[in-house]
């Protein structure tokens, strides 16, 4: 018979786990109400957040950047090809909550890992971006969505 302490200790991890699964879905929705920048979106796209090792320079599939050996076979080795992020029929990510918490927490299947080093401001930001290269014209490219 489960004693009063089990009980309270159960009661206790379920509400800790809980209080965890809302923080992690707080990022996602506090940047629904945050406004995205595009151009720092881009610069974040092509720089620091290094979109473009996969989905190549401003979003065109076939425009790599010159990249080290290492890193470059490291992407050759992927499981799938990367998304052509301008041909919106073919995204599986249909809208911004997905899309932010595939960059925040990773895509899994696809080789793209969890990113710690943007902000919820800069992953917006990247989401505004993304929206002017889903207006382009598709390129001709694959994708894994």
């Amino acid at each position: 018979m489960p004693t009063r302490a089990m009980i309270l200790g159960i009661a206790l991890a379920v509400l800790a786990l809980a209080a965890s699964n809302a923080s992690c879905a707080e990022p996602a929705a506090k940047s629904a109400t945050m406004k995205g920048d595009a151009a720092q979106g881009k610069a974040l796209f092509n720089g620091k957040g290094i979109c473009h090792y996969c989905h190549g320079l401003d979003g065109v599939i076939d425009r790599k950047p010159s990249l080290t050996p290492d890193t470059a076979a490291v992407i050759a080795r992927l499981a799938a090809d990367p998304p052509d992020l301008r041909n919106r029929t073919t995204l599986k990510l249909k809208d911004n909550k997905a899309r932010f918490r595939a960059i925040r927490e990773g895509h899994p299947g696809s080789g793209m890992l969890p990113d710690t080093t943007l902000s919820d401001q800069d992953i917006t930001d990247v989401l505004a971006y993304l929206a002017t290269l889903r207006q382009s014209p598709p390129s001709q490219g694959r994708s894994l969505y």
